[in-house]
This record gives C-alpha cells, sequence and structure tokens, in this order.
C-alpha cells in the first residue's frame, strides 16, 4: 500500500480508495471517461483528500476545454501540499495511471464512490444527532429532526439527480405528449378541472410551481382546493393537500359544502340557520333535515373516489414535504400534484430564518421548484399579497405585488391572481353624500354602485400575470361564497363542484 492509500485510514468509516484510484487515471488517460462519470460523481464524494484534489483539478480543466493528463496537471499539483505529503508526483502517478480501467466500466466505480459518500454521510448524520441529544444546549427535540430532515434533503439531490437528453429525445417526448393530448382534451399537463384555465395553460406543467396569490378572503383556499379535488378526480392519482392554516377537517367541511350546497357554517354547527330578525341577527337554527345528511352522506361516499390527501402538520419544512411527497410519487397510486397553502406558513432553515422572512420566502420557493422537479410533477402554492393592494383605489393585482414574497416571481412558471370585486364594493359600502355633492351627483354615484354591485356578486376573475409556456389573461368565475367554491362561467351555478 502507498503513502497516498494509507492517507486517512485511521478513521474506519466507508470508502472505496481502489473505485477512486481507478476513476482518475481512466480520466487521465482517457478524457471521455469523465463524461461517463460527471452526472453521478462530485469531488466531495472522494474519501480521500488527495484523490478529490485529482478529480476536481482535472474537471476544472476538462470543462475549461483543456486536457487534463499527466503533463497538464503536473505544473498544477506537484507542489500542492496533499501531494508532498504522499511521497510527492512521481511517487502517485504510477499508481494512478496503473489502476485505470476502460470507459465501459468506470460508471460503476462512480456509483460505488458515491454509495460510501452516503454512508458515510449518514454516518456523520447519525453522530450530530447523538451530540445534539446528549448535549442539548438549548437545541430541542424538533430542532433535532428538522437537522435531520434538511441534511436528508440534501445528500438525496445531488448530481445523480441529473436527466439530461439529448434535444431529439426531449421533442420525442414533447410529441408523444402533444399526440395524445390531441386525442383526449387537448391538456398536455395535470388538469386543474377549471376548462377556461386549462385552455390557456395546457394544465399544470410536471416539474413547475404555480403561485396562487390574492389578498385575504379572495378565495386563495377555495381555489386550491377546488384544483386539488378536480386535479385527483380527473387523473385519479393521489393529490398531496398541505394546509398549514386550516385543518384537515376545515378543509372536508368546505368540500363537503360545494358537493351538497348546505354552507359550511351549517355543516359545523350540524343545523340550518335560524329566520333573521334584524341584519345579522338570526333566532334558533334547526337540525338538519334528513335529505341534507342524505346529501352529506352521498359526499362521503363520492368522495371515495377522489384520491386526495390532506396535511395539516403545522410549520411543515419542505424536507418534510419533500419526504410524504417522495413516498407517495413511488407507490403504486402515484403522485399526480402537492399543492402548499400556504407558503409562507412553511418554515425554512434556521440560517435562512435568522436572515429575515424574504431570505425564507426565497429558500422555500426555491425548494419547491426543486421538489417538483426532483418529482416531476407540478407543485401549486398559494401565498398572500403584500398590503400595497389595499392602498390604490383599482384594487386589481398585479405580480409586481409579490415583489415582498422572495424570489417567488422568479421561480414561477405561472402565476395566477384571485380579484373579487364583489368583496371590495362590499367593504366600501353605499357611498355616502360629500360636502358640496349635489343629491343628482351622490344618486349617481349610488346608481353606479348598485350597479356594479350586481355586476359582481358572485363574480371572481382569475388572473394570469405569467404563464412561462403560453399566453396571459384573466379568467371570469364564479364564486359560491357559502360553499366557498369556484366555478368555471361556463358550469353555470348550482352546477356539480366535482
Amino acid at each position: 500500500m502507498s503513502a497516498f492509500e494509507r492517507m486517512e485510514l485511521a478513521a474506519e468509516m466507508p470508502h472505496d480508495l481502489a473505485a477512486e484510484q481507478a476513476i482518475i487515471g481512466g480520466i487521465l488517460t482517457n478524457n471521455r471517461a469523465y463524461d461517463e462519470v460527471c452526472e453521478v460523481l462530485e469531488g466531495r464524494f472522494f474519501y480521500s483528500p488527495l484523490n478529490a484534489l485529482f478529480y476536481q483539478t482535472a474537471e476544472t480543466m476538462i470543462l475549461g476545454g483543456h486536457a487534463a493528463n499527466p503533463v497538464s496537471l503536473r505544473p498544477l499539483l506537484s507542489g500542492n501540499d496533499l501531494v508532498r505529503q504522499a511521497g510527492g508526483w512521481e511517487t502517485i502517478i504510477g499508481p494512478l495511471l496503473m489502476s485505470m480501467i476502460g470507459i465501459h466500466g468506470i460508471k460503476g466505480y462512480a456509483e460505488q464512490i458515491r454509495s460510501a459518500w452516503l454512508r458515510r454521510q449518514m454516518l456523520a448524520l447519525s453522530g450530530d444527532m447523538r451530540d445534539m441529544i446528549v448535549r442539548p444546549d438549548g437545541v430541542t427535540a424538533q430542532d433535532v429532526v428538522d437537522h435531520v430532515e434538511e441534511t436528508m434533503l440534501e445528500i438525496s439531490t445531488d448530481r445523480a439527480d441529473m436527466r439530461t437528453r439529448h434535444l431529439t429525445t426531449a421533442m420525442d417526448a414533447v410529441m408523444v405528449a402533444a399526440e395524445s393530448a390531441s386525442k383526449a382534451s387537448g391538456v398536455v399537463g395535470v388538469p386543474s378541472g377549471y376548462d377556461a384555465l386549462d385552455g390557456l395553460t395546457g394544465g399544470f406543467e410536471a416539474g413547475t410551481l404555480t403561485i396562487i396569490a390574492g389578498r385575504p378572503a379572495m378565495g386563495k383556499t377555495a381555489a386550491g382546493v377546488g384544483i386539488a379535488v378536480r386535479a385527483a378526480k380527473a387523473t385519479h392519482k393521489r393529490v398531496l393537500y398541505w394546509s398549514g392554516e386550516v385543518s384537515a377537517e376545515a378543509i372536508s367541511q368546505r368540500i363537503i359544502a360545494a358537493k351538497t350546497g348546505i354552507p359550511v357554517l351549517c355543516i359545523r354547527s350540524g343545523k340550518n340557520r335560524g329566520r333573521e330578525v334584524s341584519e345579522g341577527v338570526y333566532g334558533p337554527g334547526t337540525p338538519l333535515r334528513q335529505e341534507q345528511w342524505d346529501r352529506i352522506v352521498a359526499a362521503r361516499h363520492a368522495a371515495t373516489h377522489v384520491p386526495l390527501l390532506i396535511d395539516d402538520t403545522p410549520a411543515i419544512t419542505v424536507a418534510k414535504l419533500y419526504s410524504a411527497a417522495r413516498r407517495l410519487a413511488r407507490s403504486k397510486g402515484g403522485l399526480a400534484m402537492v399543492v402548499v397553502d400556504y407558503l409562507a406558513l412553511m418554515r425554512g432553515t434556521a440560517d435562512a430564518r435568522r436572515q429575515g422572512k424574504y431570505a425564507e420566502v426565497s429558500e422555500i420557493s426555491a425548494d419547491l421548484l426543486a421538489m417538483a422537479k426532483s418529482l416531476n410533477v407540478p407543485v401549486i402554492a398559494l401565498q398572500q399579497l403584500n398590503r400595497e393592494v389595499e392602498k390604490r383605489d383599482n384594487k386589481k393585482p398585479t405580480k409586481a405585488d409579490l415583489r415582498d414574497s422572495g424570489n417567488l416571481e422568479q421561480d414561477a412558471s405561472v402565476i395566477i391572481l384571485l380579484y373579487r370585486e364583489e368583496y371590495y364594493l362590499q367593504q366600501d359600502g353605499s357611498p355616502t353624500q360629500k360636502p358640496g355633492e349635489s343629491d343628482m351627483q351622490w344618486h349617481a354615484r349610488i346608481d353606479q354602485y348598485e350597479r356594479a354591485q350586481a355586476a359582481s356578486a358572485g363574480k371572481a376573475l382569475w388572473i394570469i400575470d405569467k404563464n412561462r409556456q403560453g399566453e396571459t389573461g384573466s379568467i371570469p368565475m364564479l364564486f359560491d361564497g357559502k360553499g366557498t367554491w369556484f366555478r368555471s362561467i361556463s358550469e353555470g351555478e348550482g352546477s356539480e363542484a366535482w
């Protein structure tokens, strides 16, 4: 065993020095060997710092368009401390070149190196866990769990996740998808269940992040739940819905209300609202009738054909959500989509939290996009717009109102903004007479207000303000306030919700 082979052997950690030397010898003999291993290997995967130095130096040269061989590497490395400690250049280079193998078997060696690295990372993580538990120093049990999840996410997403394909291969996939879509509904991605939205976007594209944003009371959760339910029913694949604000039971109440036409309040209380005795004041309610219970039971039966999974874990991390989504994606039933309600209620890493909310949201947004790409499913994230909307006379939002929300605008492929004029008109109330205003002018403003109120009643707009793969535009929608549900205009009021 040479001097540089004995380096690092003091600690008994998983390693394969022979494989490391074979990789380096193969690359230095034929640079095409690098092309075979670069999607699997990174310099940090090598156990020996000396082997890592050789690999990273060769990689830098190859990527820079230069040949990496003993002649070109010698002036760069012969004076390096690691090289000198291992006995010098002449001692090292001979055994390395003797270790080389053919290109055809080299990828297997790369997999062995990565596997040993993964085992070392898990051993190191187990040591961290032990230290954090035995000597907590203010570290909570939840901090330990978060550290484990974040580390596992980091080590499970490396170059092995790369999906590099030739242009013609990608084009073949596009042609197959387009042909399949042309024979069906024309929707290429995961359908939202809302025809007008799917017509504009072509469905939610796998591996992308879509942001649905609005101010409070615009119907963000209603939109998210509606899309989740309809997508699950249309695809017959599971949809994972994370709710950070309301419980799984509250989400279920909305879904039952939409299906049965029974207001959410009545489902929650088990009673019909009593007669209104004065504005906003109601008499005693009466228990739900048998036919209403029959409708609720029928909705429960219909839900068996909707593979929707609701996770209401508070302040979840992307790592924890990714872990749950990955299990679903790999299982027999598959995964169609992940919906996050809403993004700012997720918890970022400790480092991001220390930097402030902007940094935390930016990190969460980037991690959600990475999750979408890794699982090859669309991720729909709901988010609240900033308060600047409320300060304007025209309350219709734009994607600029996301500017304080980290890098959402950059990370999202599609941005959908929700707007309900009816809500703002109700908030403003009927116009009062201004000083110096004539009765005729005042009544004209009242007439205008009442016409706007009548025109906006039960209506909403879904504004597609960004669409990386298609057109932007506004989609008129129907909104059922009592049932907290959106419907397409073509569906009509009172139509089946799902």
